[in-house]
């Protein structure tokens, strides 16, 4: 009792009693004593609550991924039964005229916009979803739409810069003025 008393309580009658009884001397090891074991307990209950603060800190960032993680399953569900009402014909891939009637269904407008997708130009995201052939397949949809969701990430603006530099490369290529044509020019 009397070293529980000491470490967390009143230990001034405890020291006193060694003074009184053995040396002053006594009075220099309590203290250190004292210090030592208080800081050390102090110490492993910081250590205690830091661990588990950070455990719990651990499952918080766990949970925010696992919470976007089901987040973008539902927004990619609900992509995919947007793309389904829009594609009329029903063979999986969308044509200019179906994404086009979009407008004549103000629904689908609504749903387009409650999904973050702008609506103002549809002939201009359809552009951007095709990869040529005239028509945009489901992949398409949810890969094009889901880059276009948000603001420009800078791997989209470092990719698009890195295909200007290659456009004004050839470019410059074909706009160079060959020797022949430098000699005609002499000529």
């Amino acid at each position: 009792l009397t070293m529980f008393e000491v470490l967390f309580a009143n230990w001034a009658p405890a020291a006193r009693v060694l003074v009184e009884n053995m040396t002053e001397f006594w009075t220099i090891w309590f203290i250190a004593y004292r210090c030592l074991v208080g800081f050390a307990v102090l110490n492993v209950v910081s250590a205690v609550f830091v661990q588990s603060t950070m455990k719990v800190a651990q499952q918080d960032s766990d949970f925010i991924i696992l919470q976007k993680q089901k987040a973008q399953e539902a927004y990619k569900q609900n992509l995919t039964r947007l793309f389904k009402k829009i594609d009329a014909s029903g063979d999986g891939s969308l044509s200019v005229e179906e994404f086009q009637a979009v407008v004549e269904h103000p629904s689908l407008l609504h749903w387009l916009e409650s999904l973050d997708i702008d609506t103002g130009d549809l002939r201009g995201l359809f552009k951007l979803l095709d990869n040529g052939d005239g028509e945009v397949s489901i992949e398409e949809f949810l890969g094009g739409v889901l880059r276009l969701k948000g603001p420009a990430k800078s791997i989209d603006v470092a990719e698009l810069l890195a295909v200007v530099r290659r456009l004004e490369h050839k470019l410059d290529g074909y706009m160079a003025p060959s020797q022949d044509d430098k000699d005609k020019r002499k000529q």
